[in-house]
């Protein structure tokens, strides 16, 4: 077995292409960098960089699976510290239409042989991913934390252009170190521009940045050059190159997103634009379905429209319930089920797509969540905020927060009653949040980004090894 420095992992030519500069600035230092892939079009890519890699689709063509997996299942899962194997698969039934539990089953276990076989020839410091939950991603995950192997998952912070980096746990919290200490007078006014840049523009840049995810569902969200690239680039790799992925289900996709734009046009009837600022109503912003922060950190809360009927029966008489699709998602929710909550619950207001967060916040008597990003913006804006789910936000003093169901009621005439959030506790919390965050944004194609990206992993190296080397 060969000490090794890392591994990067990658499902998509998206992920590749940021990582590579990273990896060939760590090589150039004189670290041993690896890739694990999913996707056998990065092949050629590394191959010319002169860069080892793993096919994990070449390795399950070459290395048998072995069925004992499935037949001692439990031993299986507890080998891995898995608690129910179904939740590697659940992703990729709920957003691939992939059914077949049996087929799932056996590949996730065939991924984490292929894993073991992988981590039996390297004894590698550390393995990198972006965040996700899709049945490759927590597979590489799982099979680290086996063998000891420190894993970082990397996702974008709440602060534009920051990132966090998450060590051994799909969780996204605040490590104790932070959370205790005293943010400093520069994290301080850090947030108050921040702040004060955000009330100018009224939109997270984050979101502002991706006009065509978060834009509107209509047909041209679906009809475009940048689909009709993404689309010949799918085909030809399904079809010409032949070159094995993990996600390449061509007619489902087309199908959803016709069926998103059909559902849209269904339910316009039934948007608002809110004119009024007087209004008593509580907003409800909804999260993409299938979204890493629902299936891995508040799964209870994936069919969001059964919390949403629950929500219109615990809001006090005389109050709305304002809900909103995500930017992203538009079209993709259960319309016979809001059509029907619209109908009978009397209370509820679907807000049309276009209507901007920011004042929905702004002139809101409450804003309630799971963990969405829209709590972070109502903190921002000073706001009253209940959480539901797991939440970095969530028990630091600044929200109020639900941690059995049977207490929404209560805690929600809490909040109403209650006078406004202490406005130096928020900024106090929020400058916590921002030293937490590290100054990368992730996938940005631009030096900058990919120098800032490798200094974080160069210095996590430095110290590891630095350990390493002191308890041998």
């Amino acid at each position: 077995m060969k000490d090794f420095d890392m591994l990067f992992s990658i499902l998509s030519l998206i992920e590749l292409n940021y990582l590579l500069p990273i990896a060939e600035l760590l090589i150039k230092d004189g670290h041993e960098v690896r890739f694990v892939i999913f996707h056998n079009a990065a092949k050629p890519i590394l191959t010319k960089k002169n860069i080892p890699f793993y096919s994990v689709h070449e390795l399950k063509e070459t290395f048998p699976f072995d069925k004992n997996a499935i037949n001692n299942l439990d031993s299986s899962q507890e080998q891995y510290g898995i608690e129910n194997i179904r939740d590697l698969f659940l992703r990729e039934k709920l957003g691939y239409n992939r059914t077949d539990e049996n087929k799932l089953l056996t590949k996730t276990l065939h991924y984490l042989q292929i894993m073991d076989k992988i981590l039996d020839e390297i004894d590698a410091n550390l393995i990198v991913q972006t965040s996700g939950i899709f049945a490759a991603n927590q597979v590489v995950f799982y099979a680290a934390r086996k063998r000891g192997i420190d894993h970082i998952f990397f996702e974008h912070s709440p602060f534009n252009n920051m990132g966090l980096f998450l060590l051994n746990t799909f969780e996204c919290d605040m490590p104790d170190d932070i959370a205790k200490m005293s943010p400093s007078p520069e994290d301080c006014q850090a947030v108050e521009k921040y702040i004060q840049k955000y009330n100018e523009e009224k939109f997270l840049r984050a979101a502002a940045d991706n006009k065509h995810l978060y834009s509107d569902m209509r047909f041209g969200k679906i009809i475009n050059l940048e689909n009709a690239r993404k689309l010949k680039r799918k085909l030809y790799h399904k079809y010409i190159s032949k070159e094995q992925e993990e996600y390449n289900e061509i007619g489902w996709v087309i199908k959803s997103s016709f069926s998103k734009l059909f559902h849209r046009k269904l339910l316009n009837r039934y948007y608002i634009k809110p004119e009024s600022q007087n209004d008593n109503y509580i907003y409800f912003p909804f999260h993409v379905p299938g979204d890493t922060q629902l299936l891995a950190r508040s799964p209870m809360f994936q069919f969001q429209e059964c919390l949403v009927e629950y929500l219109s029966r615990s809001i006090p008489f005389g109050h709305k319930l304002y809900i909103k699709e995500h930017p992203a998602a538009v079209g993709g929710y259960q319309n016979s089920i809001i059509k029907k909550l619209i109908k009978e619950c009397g209370n509820i207001c679907l807000v049309h797509p276009q209507t901007n967060s920011h004042e929905l916040i702004k002139n809101s008597s409450l804003v309630v969540t799971v963990n969405s990003s829209v709590g972070f913006e109502a903190l921002l804006q000073n706001k009253k905020v209940l959480v539901v789910g797991k939440s970095y936000y969530k028990n630091r003093g600044v929200t109020f927060d639900v941690n059995d169901m049977n207490e929404l009621a209560p805690t929600i005439k809490k909040a109403l009653n209650s006078d406004m959030p202490d406005r130096a506790e928020i900024i106090n919390f929020l400058a916590k949040v921002h030293k937490w965050s590290y100054p990368c944004a992730f996938y940005e194609m631009k030096q900058e980004s990919y120098e800032s990206f490798y200094r974080y992993i160069k210095n996590y190296l430095k110290k590891n090894q630095f350990a390493r080397k002191s308890s041998i």
